[in-house]
């Protein structure tokens, strides 16, 4: 391997910490719905019970796609490029004389990056960075693909 990039989300929250700010919204939601009902109006109490799971769906949605990357290697011979989403994951690999980086617009004027050779391609980076991250790693990648022998 002569060159390697892997792009990520930021999971700075860690299971055990959501498992605890849960908790501690749970007991917020649930003393104010508390309050509220026993003030008589006892329909706070099945919204705040929505509300809850609303912010457990939402927790257990990110949980699920923590281990999510996007990685492209340069070696001698061949660039390879891997993705991996909750679910999927792809690996394709190119010859290094024949791949293309480009920086093309997508909807809503922001930039991807799209790597290919011989009508296969595919997009980089699009849910892990920025559209100034995307533009420095462009050409970076196209300098590595001229110079790594």
């Amino acid at each position: 391997m002569d060159y390697k990039i892997i792009a990520h989300p930021n999971n700075s929250l860690s299971p055990k910490g959501a498992i605890l700010l849960m908790m501690a919204l749970a007991a917020i939601t649930l003393v104010v719905g508390l309050g509220f009902t026993l003030a008589g109006a006892w329909l706070v109490m099945p919204f705040a019970g929505l509300e809850l799971l609303a912010f457990g769906y939402a927790f257990y949605y990110v949980y699920l796609h923590t281990s999510d990357f996007e990685s492209i290697e340069i070696c001698e011979n061949t660039v390879v490029v891997e993705s991996k989403n909750y679910k999927t994951s792809t690996r394709l690999e190119f010859q290094r004389y024949w791949t293309q980086i480009m920086l093309r617009e997508v909807d809503g004027g922001q930039t991807g990056i799209f790597i290919g050779s011989h009508g296969k391609e595919l997009e980089f980076g699009r849910r892990f960075l920025d559209d100034e991250q995307r533009a420095k790693l462009t050409s970076e990648l196209k300098e590595k693909l001229r110079t790594i022998k």
